[in-house]
């Protein structure tokens, strides 16, 4: 049987309610300055269920190791009371990003990183 793809959210709290239901969650992509691999686009594929997320991970030849332990926010709760939930994520840069992001979605973002609008445009 073939693991499950990751999904992409447009909201946040739609990806969380969803890693936090077991599902495989593509978290937004971020640029960072100072990251341990140094600067650039980082994501992240998230999930409560560790099982899951490491059939993904072994099906697309990353080790074991990579998997990381942080709590998901319980984002149905008010903030003021919001508990933590059990959660896992595992860490994407460089060629690791295409092993989970559009190729397209990756052309834009890092059009973006390089002075240009997603459409291509000098901004």
């Amino acid at each position: 049987m073939l693991p499950d793809l990751p999904r992409y959210f447009e909201r946040r709290a739609d990806g969380f309610r969803h890693a936090a239901a077991g599902g495989l969650w593509l978290a937004p992509l971020v640029y960072l300055e100072t990251a341990r691999f140094g600067p650039g686009w980082y994501g992240k594929v998230v999930s409560a269920d560790p099982a899951r997320l490491l059939a993904w991970a072994t099906s697309k030849g990353i080790p074991p190791r990579a998997l990381q332990v942080k709590s998901l926010p319980d984002v149905d709760m008010p903030r003021s009371r919001r508990r933590r939930l059990p959660g896992y994520h595992i860490d994407l840069w460089g060629a690791r990003l295409a092993l989970a992001y559009d190729p397209m979605r990756l052309a834009r973002v890092r059009g973006l990183s390089s002075g240009r609008s997603p459409s291509g445009q000098s901004r």
